[in-house]
């Protein structure tokens, strides 16, 4: 049991800005304890992905998506009706917690496949998604690390799914806690192909 939390304090690495503003109401202080953060990210997930991780053949990339990526951040950071100042500086400063890979340990019931032979496959257009289809699954998905704002009542979160080359989604939702549940309020960087 130790081991496994060793495994998990080792595979987050925080940093912890804390910042405050009562006019939102805001707290930003990033959870000190990296196997609480965790857990609650965990336990984010499996509630606003509870249809796509019941299936068996679910596969996810263990490298957490870079916000960065398709210039989300970006776009995010012109919405200064939604977040505060505090918040748009807490996200645009990356001030939220990271996560190097995403474990087995983390969704038993899950597929976990390498950043890296993702990369190897599509890498050689020859076997792109044919080889994929055939040796590895139908699809593959990437999910962000989720970045909880005002007290751990909102979070934003990033997922996406690749299903071929004219096949797949993605977007940059927006989350509130309510009624003991998160909902989906907004969405960003919306793509489909």
């Amino acid at each position: 049991m130790t081991k496994i939390f060793l495994i998990i304090y080792l595979s987050i690495s925080i940093t912890s800005y804390g910042q405050s503003n009562q006019k939102t109401n805001i707290d930003l202080t990033v959870i000190q304890d990296s196997t609480e953060y965790l857990k609650q990210c965990i336990a984010f997930i499996k509630d606003v992905k509870k249809e796509q991780l019941a299936d068996t053949n679910f596969i996810l990339v263990d490298n957490p998506f870079s916000y960065e990526y398709y210039d989300c951040i970006s776009k995010l950071l012109t919405e200064s009706t939604t977040f505060s100042n505090d918040e748009l500086t807490f996200i645009k400063d990356q001030k939220y917690p990271s996560l190097t890979k995403w474990k087995k340990e983390f969704f038993t019931t899950l597929k976990i496949i390498s950043k890296e032979s993702i990369d190897l496959i599509f890498k050689d257009n020859s076997k792109w998604w044919t080889y994929f289809h055939k040796k590895i699954g139908q699809s593959f998905n990437t999910f962000s690390i989720p970045i909880f704002l005002r007290n751990n009542t909102y979070c934003l979160f990033y997922s996406d799914n690749h299903c071929g080359g004219e096949c797949g989604d993605g977007k940059l939702s927006l989350y509130k806690f309510e009624n003991n549940k998160w909902i989906e309020i907004k969405s960003y960087c919306n793509w489909i192909s």
